[in-house]
């Protein structure tokens, strides 16, 4: 177990600043949780299928970035100055989007939000390493459960917030209200959503600043990450572990497809009930967080693998197999089931040697780039094969993401151990580090 050297009271801070954190990620989501807004936002525009994929897709190739930061700035002291800069830098590019969509064709629009989400997945990929680091360095162990519960059990409550107000500018409705409440004409609704991500972004950066992190004895100038690479691929645990992450979220990435069949399945246009799959999406979320998080507590981390990538396929399932506006209750599921990025990058992080932990978060978002394929997989499924029966060819696609999380569950129940141990460095390792002393 990774101890912590900061007092109960520092340790209660940082929760709390990471729940924060992540209640102000939740309430910007409709715009930083690409996939549904934005492949609505291009479907709205006249695009296909596929072309209304790619945002998720270009988000998820994005993702290098992170072990380059790592490598160029791995100082414990840098922990702050690179989340402050990420928040702002999200910001920044709400801020071009807001303005391609009111002065700009559906092209630059296009570039525009695939820009955005270009720049979101790179500094998404610092950040949430980050974050993981200032739980992992800055909160014990023992706490984690707490930790997760309280930030992803409290923080879709604000995401269902934002998504309320999502359904109420793209429809002029709350879900359930046959009574218009506002009319917002396009682009000016989509902007609004855009805009309102800027301030939530901005006090993140200002939350980001006040993490007590504990210094570390070795500040190192630089960490060298091809031993880093080398060290993590070796390890058989973490092998494993990253590939069923990377299936469950290839698995997961059938949501924009899930979205885009709200044509077939209720016969109405998908940004009509964008809001409410989001509010589905993150209300169950709600519940999920907190009880996922006590699980985490009563049993061990390897149960909570099962359980979100079980609960992702079921949501894939209902999808599939519910008619009318039934299905939409799949949004609600796949939204409980999302918590899986929690919990597998908290299996690698059990992983990891506390010297490399960064190290080890940044690879781990560098790792699934691949996922970027599956987005492009469904929205091709769904074009190729709907050609005739568009109902067909988003079946076929549910069913390419039902035998990848069906893999993805044999996987873990039969690879990995319910508690992953940590390799501590070998001295020969640790000497190998630029900046150690012989």
């Amino acid at each position: 177990m990774h101890d912590c050297s900061l007092s109960d009271r520092e340790q209660t801070r940082n929760l709390l600043i990471y729940a924060a954190n992540w209640c102000l990620i939740y309430f910007a989501s409709p715009v930083v949780y690409v996939g549904i807004v934005q492949a609505t936002l291009l479907k709205r525009l006249g695009f296909n299928d596929l072309l209304s994929n790619l945002p998720a897709a270009v988000y998820l190739f994005t993702t290098p970035l992170p072990v380059v930061i790592v490598w160029l700035f791995p100082q414990t002291r840098m922990l702050k100055p690179l989340m402050v800069t990420c928040c702002l830098t999200n910001a920044a590019m709400c801020l071009v989007v807001v303005a391609a969509l009111l002065f700009g064709d559906a092209n630059t629009i296009l570039l525009a939000l695939i820009s955005e989400v270009g720049v979101l997945g790179c500094t998404a990929g610092v950040q949430v390493t980050c974050l993981w680091e200032a739980i992992g360095k800055g909160v014990s162990e023992a706490r984690r459960g707490q930790v997760l519960g309280l930030a992803f059990g409290v923080g879709p409550f604000f995401a269902v917030l934002a998504s309320l107000a999502t359904n109420v500018l793209l429809s002029g409705r709350l879900p359930g209200l046959d009574v218009e409440l506002i009319a917002v004409d396009f682009p000016w609704n989509f902007a609004i959503l855009f805009l309102a991500g800027v301030p939530a972004m901005a006090l993140a950066a200002l939350l980001s600043s006040r993490f007590v992190v504990p210094p570390e004895s070795d500040e190192r100038p630089r960490h060298n990450t091809g031993l880093s690479f080398i060290d993590y691929f070796g390890s058989r645990l973490i092998v494993l572990a990253a590939l069923a992450y990377i299936l469950v979220y290839s698995g997961f990435q059938v949501l924009q497809n899930v979205s885009l069949y709200t044509q077939v399945a209720i016969g109405e246009s998908p940004d009509r009930y964008a809001g409410l799959q989001l509010a589905l999406r993150f209300g169950f979320k709600i519940a999920a967080g907190f009880l996922l998080g006590w699980l985490l507590l009563r049993s061990n981390p390897k149960t909570l693998l099962i359980v979100t990538a079980a609960i992702v396929l079921a949501g894939v399932a209902w999808a599939a197999g519910l008619p009318g506006h039934w299905y939409l209750l799949s949004f609600g599921i796949l939204g409980a089931g999302e918590l899986f990025g929690v919990y597998y990058p908290n299996y690698i992080l059990g992983c990891s040697p506390r010297e490399r932990m960064r190290q080890y978060m940044a690879l781990t978002s560098l790792i699934t780039m691949p996922v970027g394929f599956a987005p492009l997989l469904y929205g091709r499924i769904s074009d190729s094969l709907g050609t005739v029966d568009k109902s067909f060819g988003f079946q076929m696609s549910f069913l390419a993401s039902g035998v990848i999380l069906t893999i993805t569950i044999l996987l873990v129940s039969l690879g990995l151990p319910a508690r992953p141990r940590v390799k501590p460095l070998t001295e020969a390792q640790f000497q190998a580090q630029p900046g150690s002393e012989a």
